[in-house]
This record gives C-alpha cells, sequence and structure tokens, in this order.
C-alpha cells in the first residue's frame, strides 16, 4: 500500500448557467478554478493570451493568476474552486497565467452533474473521484518543480494570502523572503503583468468579491475581518477596483440564485 500523494480540498463547486451579462474583467483568487463545460461560446483571457471556453473540454486557471472571462451569448458549465496539496503541504504547482484546456468526457460531466456531495457522503466520495480522473489529465511530474522565478515567488504569494488584507506590509514580507522592492517590483511585472502593490489590491478586491457572492457576512464584518477601517473604507476600495459598490455587487448578484446552484457549499 503506498501514501496518499496528494490532498484535495475542495473550495466549492458551482452549476451555472448565463447570458452575455457573464463579463468578469479582473479577476484573481489564492485557489485554482476549473471550467467543466458544457456549453458556451465564452473565452479566458491572462497575460499570456487567449483560451476560447469550448462545449466538452476542461478549463484550469490557475491559482494567483490575474485573468479576465466573457462570453458572446451563453454559458453553461460546473465550475469548481480547490487547492491540490501535496504531503509536505507544498501546493501541486500550475504555472500562473498559463491556462489550459483538456477533452472532457461527456459521460463525466453527466456524473458530475447528476451528484449531491453536499447531501451525501457518498456523493461527495464519487464527486472527488470523477474530479480527480478530470484534474489528472492536467498534472505532470513538472508541477511539483516549478520554474526558477515562481518558485521563489510562490512562498511569498502563500503569504500574501494568509495575511491578506487592507494594511498587509508588502515591504516587510518581501525582506523576509529576500526581496528588495526593486527585484520584487521587476519580478512581479515580469510573472503577472502588474506591481506588487496593483496585485496585492486586485487580490483583496477579489476574495471580497468572492465574499459577497458566497457568504452572508455583513459589509462591516468584512470590513473587520480584512482590516479596514470600517465599512465606508472598504466600500470606496471596492468600488475604485470594481466599478461598483460592494452593496450594489451583492445585489446583482442576487441573479445567481436564478442561475447557479452550489453542489458543495
Amino acid at each position: 500500500m503506498t501514501n496518499r500523494k496528494f490532498n484535495l480540498r475542495l473550495v466549492q463547486a458551482i452549476s451555472y448557467e448565463n447570458d452575455h451579462q457573464w463579463n468578469y474583467p479582473f479577476n484573481l483568487y489564492p485557489f485554482h478554478t476549473l471550467y467543466l463545460v458544457e456549453d458556451a461560446d465564452g473565452f479566458v483571457k491572462t497575460a499570456e493570451g487567449i483560451t476560447a471556453l469550448r462545449p466538452g473540454e476542461a478549463c484550469l486557471i490557475p491559482a494567483f493568476t490575474l485573468f479576465s472571462c466573457w462570453c458572446e451569448s451563453k454559458i453553461k458549465k460546473i465550475y469548481v474552486e480547490f487547492f491540490l496539496d501535496l504531503p509536505s503541504g507544498q501546493h501541486v504547482i500550475f504555472e500562473p497565467g498559463k491556462v489550459q484546456a483538456r477533452p472532457l468526457a461527456l459521460e463525466q460531466l453527466k456524473i458530475l452533474k447528476s451528484l449531491s456531495p453536499a447531501k451525501s457522503l457518498q456523493d461527495n466520495l464519487r464527486f472527488e473521484g470523477e474530479l480527480l480522473c478530470v484534474l489528472s489529465q492536467f498534472v505532470t511530474e513538472a508541477q511539483v518543480k516549478p520554474s526558477k522565478e515562481f518558485a521563489r515567488l510562490h512562498p511569498l504569494l502563500t503569504e500574501i494570502h494568509l495575511k491578506l488584507g487592507c494594511d498587509l506590509q508588502l515591504g516587510e514580507l518581501a525582506r523576509n523572503h529576500g526581496f528588495s522592492p526593486s527585484s520584487l517590483s521587476h519580478t512581479f511585472k515580469r510573472a503577472f503583468s502588474c506591481t506588487p502593490k496593483q496585485y496585492v489590491q486586485q487580490l483583496l478586491a477579489n476574495v471580497i468579491k468572492h465574499e459577497l457572492l458566497h457568504t452572508d457576512k455583513s459589509i462591516s464584518q468584512l470590513a473587520d475581518e480584512y482590516r479596514f477601517c470600517d465599512a465606508y473604507y472598504l466600500s470606496n476600495f471596492f468600488k475604485r477596483l470594481m466599478g461598483i459598490s460592494p452593496r450594489h455587487y451583492r445585489q446583482r448578484s442576487d441573479r445567481f440564485a436564478e442561475t447557479g446552484t452550489r453542489i458543495l457549499p
């Protein structure tokens, strides 16, 4: 018997359908995202290029990837947010910005759609099993040996996620990981086409967006959790980055109840 070589941690899985209103220009998350596409005429764009979302394909967007996504008229998919770790605690590495697409067996999609893992342990195990079969198409031994540049950045990115808040001392974190301000700026621009400050702000705005969409936390609670002075400052920050206030974003996203079904919480 061999020891388990990975740990799959699911954030959530959603069965989702929408029209041209599915249009999100700035996205950045600390977990991996997988689109299991049933029907779509959509796209995912990163600094590396544009990837078409094709029916019958699985599209993997690595953690810490700054991307935009949209469709011309339709999107129908299951999307899964997850972490994949090694026993050492190190993440299985999918290089940020390198979106990948692989063929998806029609039977796999049917099985995943038929399961209710939030309600049944049996369905939960079957869902994870089918999902691992899909993910196995993306994983190679190279993933556990990241590029030299990203290997150096990854511990810093992980700590940014753990300490994420409006008072994050990026300069102090950089020094703790052996970066000078100039070397960190150059490294971020090569890796993500933005400055470290822009990256952290975009990550924080998107994590708050995720909270607004998938939790019932009040704006004041989120302000406390992410160390803003108060709800007013959080609202100003969010509107500056997202072009809409958090209250209006949550109200607009109420439509999600009609277009999406949560599979896993």
